[in-house]
């Protein structure tokens, strides 16, 4: 539930902007001490209560993860609507406008949509502190959560693709009745939320499973965390497919194995592809459709013509890996493009509860060198000392930089021969991406 930098102001400040204006006065877990944070499903609950139970008027497939949720997600998105259906997505974080967070019929929500459904949740908060119930209580994601249901609805979609923005038992997403639930992997992530161990990790990351549904897992079932997906979904009488990944699968092969497994999933229960007139498969996820799934800020690459800084193009890779396997599983599927060949200059920044040894240890024998930056939009970055020590300690170069701007300039500048990744926290995608966008 990481979130990135915030959104520009909207050219109507009528509109979206004073909806947003209402929303970020809200608490936002996304940018606050995660210590303090509390977590039940009581209030988003109330909301959609008071709102008409909008989840309740179309189906839906729900994904977790520690990493590749988003990408599944969308994945699957794809699929369905290949297939003939109306679909909407629901992902976090959005990495330059809000408005990546819903989708509806594969684009972007309009503003107009988005401001009218976050202006009847917030209304609704409203009436709710008047009356003392439960939704007085409504974060901002509750907030944004319900505002996506109930545009979902009033789009009269058919499904909706929903990616978990915390763990997954008392995450705000968890009000819906998934047909299909997605586990993409579990690693040790937001401890200080989901608790100190993988087997409590997973015991929220499973709290999506419902009774009858459909579980959807590459885990083995043997692992300590797998252990934990079976047994619940034992109890609750849900079946559980597990996904075949050959050894040495990219992310990209894995997610797309994942998301057909969803399909295939759905088609075994009964969901037919409209366009095909027959089970809802894989068949649906082509080659040629995955290929053309493109997220913001997920090993997405830009080129950085020369004459911006004197010498030849530089290719620069955006990542949001945030976690030391997403980092290296990156850097795997990155070594396998051949004009990626040589060790990249890594420009990093890193939240302040992330593991900086741990990420710096993946980028051991990976990395040229690694400038340090810190980021001030959203939750506390880590101390630029603190995390200069960390790469310095795996053998790696180090040069600090005390913004992302100046960072990313002096990484230009060390790149003469190589390539740039941008990594390790979605606010730094995000004013990276920003900077390249207005160079383009």
């Amino acid at each position: 539930m990481d979130n990135a930098a915030g959104d520009p102001p909207c050219a109507d400040p009528s509109g979206l902007q004073r909806a947003l204006d209402r929303l970020n006065a809200l608490i936002s877990w996304e940018r606050a001490d995660r210590l303090r944070m509390q977590v039940d499903l009581t209030p988003i609950i109330d909301l959609l209560a008071r709102l008409g139970n909008p989840h309740r008027r179309f189906r839906s497939v729900h994904v977790t993860g520690t990493k590749g949720k988003g990408s599944v997600c969308a994945l699957v998105e794809a699929g369905l609507g290949i297939a003939g259906w109306r679909v909407g997505r629901y992902a976090s974080p959005h990495v330059q406008h809000i408005n990546e967070r819903i989708s509806i019929d594969r684009r972007p929500i309009e503003d107009e949509r988005l401001a009218e459904a976050l202006m009847a949740a917030l209304d609704v908060r409203d009436a709710a502190c008047r009356d003392r119930s439960a939704a007085m209580h409504a974060t901002w994601f509750d907030v944004m959560t319900a505002a996506t249901y109930l545009s979902f609805a009033q789009a009269g979609l058919d499904w909706a693709v929903v990616e978990v923005g915390l763990g997954g038992r008392l995450d705000s997403t968890n009000a819906i009745e998934a047909d299909v639930a997605v586990i993409t992997n579990i690693g040790l992530e937001h401890m200080d939320v989901l608790g100190d161990s993988i087997e409590k990790i997973a015991a929220e990351k499973a709290g999506i499973i419902k009774p009858g549904c459909t579980v959807v897992t590459p885990m083995s079932l043997r692992s300590p965390a797998g252990q934990v997906i079976d047994a619940l979904a034992i109890a609750l009488c849900a079946p559980v497919r597990s996904v075949l990944v050959p050894r040495g699968a990219t992310i990209s092969q894995q997610n797309l194995a994942v998301a057909r497994a969803a399909l295939n999933a759905l088609g075994g229960r009964g969901i037919r592809s409209i366009v095909r007139n027959g089970p809802l498969s894989a068949a649906d996820l082509s080659e040629e459709v995955a290929s053309s799934v493109k997220l913001p800020g997920r090993m997405e690459r830009f080129r950085l013509p020369a004459s911006l800084h004197g010498g030849r193009w530089i290719d620069v890779v955006l990542d949001g890996a945030h976690v030391d396997f997403a980092l290296a599983a990156v850097l795997r599927e990155l070594r396998m493009q051949h004009d990626l060949q040589a060790r990249p200059v890594v420009l990093l920044a890193l939240g302040a509860d992330k593991n900086a040894n741990a990420f710096a240890a993946a980028l051991a024998g990976e990395a040229s060198i690694v400038v340090c930056t810190q980021v001030q939009a959203g939750r506390p970055g880590m101390d630029l000392s603190v995390l200069a020590d960390a790469v310095r300690q795996v053998g790696l170069a180090t040069q600090n930089a005390s913004d992302p701007l100046q960072g990313f300039k002096r990484c230009c500048e060390l790149a003469d021969a190589g390539w740039i990744l941008v990594t390790g926290s979605f606010y730094l995608v995000s004013a990276i991406r920003e900077e390249l966008a207005a160079l383009s």
